[in-house]
């Protein structure tokens, strides 16, 4: 009939919508927890050929996200040349000697294929597209100190390598998980409005306290003194809450949302793994320079 109108809406009905719609979010980020953690721990203990493959197949999937983000800002980055350099550094650190010079060699090969073909370009690929591609490899190409870290012990079962891998992943975890509740419970102070207005300055003071008995806890299993332990859990949360903001800041900047949707409630691999790209590599050299590992 015209000029009939649509049936009213109860009064709050939108806003119970929107909370069941949260509630939902919550709940398949909680599911895809409870699958993936055990899957990825798993693979972590087991170590040799099955994890290197996984983390390949991670940086194979980042270094495409990454490529995802900068075409949403109008770069092209050459997703074959990136997809190819990634993997083959994550592969490089699993089966070449990694105190060597080896790795460091197939990571300049890579760097010196991509500037070739940044030179010697087709149409429609720039020389900024190059030099965007390389920084994404050397981005994505963090993941390799994961199998780096890994290989510190035997590479497999409970060694050495799995429990610095764990100190990282714990104390990463446990900073992102106090950041969140501390944040949405008492922040008030922005920590970096422009980049990820969501974040706090309490929140992140809260990540940090959760870091620090993380380290506090998981320490003597290395073994570290208790202090030890408190202080490096404490650095590990600064670190990936500067790894957090990268890649908001460059979500930010594409406008989008996600950098892609591998993990159901989780986004994809950069999204889950954004903060532990540069704590990977921070406890690495930690556990090998200052404590003598590997």
């Amino acid at each position: 009939m015209s000029g009939a109108s649509a049936p009213c809406e109860p009064e709050g009905a939108g806003s119970r919508l929107s909370h069941s719609k949260a509630g939902d979010v919550v709940l398949v980020r909680i599911l895809t927890g409870l699958v993936g953690i055990p899957l990825f721990l798993g693979l972590l203990f087991i170590g040799q050929w099955p994890f290197l493959v996984v983390v390949a197949g991670m940086g194979l999937i980042g270094f495409y996200e990454y490529a995802r983000i900068l075409r949403a800002m109008g770069f092209r980055p050459s997703l074959p040349l990136g997809c190819a350099a990634t993997v083959a550094i994550v592969l490089a650190a699993g089966l070449l000697p990694p105190h060597g010079v080896h790795a460091q060699a197939v990571a300049a090969l890579a760097t010196l294929v991509i500037l070739a073909w940044a030179i010697f370009r087709p149409e429609g690929f720039s020389a900024l597209d190059g030099l965007l591609t390389l920084a994404g490899v050397a981005y994505v190409g963090l993941l390799s100190y994961l199998v780096l870290l890994r290989r510190l012990g035997g590479g497999s079962g409970w060694d050495l390598g799995l429990v610095w891998a764990g100190m990282a992943f714990l104390c990463t975890w446990a900073a992102d998980t106090l950041a969140y509740f501390v944040g949405v419970t008492w922040g008030r102070h922005k920590l970096a409005p422009k980049i990820s207005p969501q974040k706090s300055v309490e929140g992140l003071l809260g990540g940090v306290a959760g870091a620090l008995l993380a380290g506090l806890l998981w320490g003597p299993a290395i073994p570290l003194a208790r202090w030890q332990g408190a202080l490096l859990g404490a650095a590990i949360a600064l670190v990936a809450a500067m790894g957090d903001l990268v890649e908001s800041a460059l979500k930010r900047t594409a406008g989008v949302k996600d950098a892609g949707r591998l993990l159901p409630g989780h986004g994809g691999v950069l999204d889950r793994f954004d903060s532990s790209l540069f704590v990977l590599p921070f406890v690495y050299y930690v556990a090998t320079l200052l404590f003598g590992a590997g």
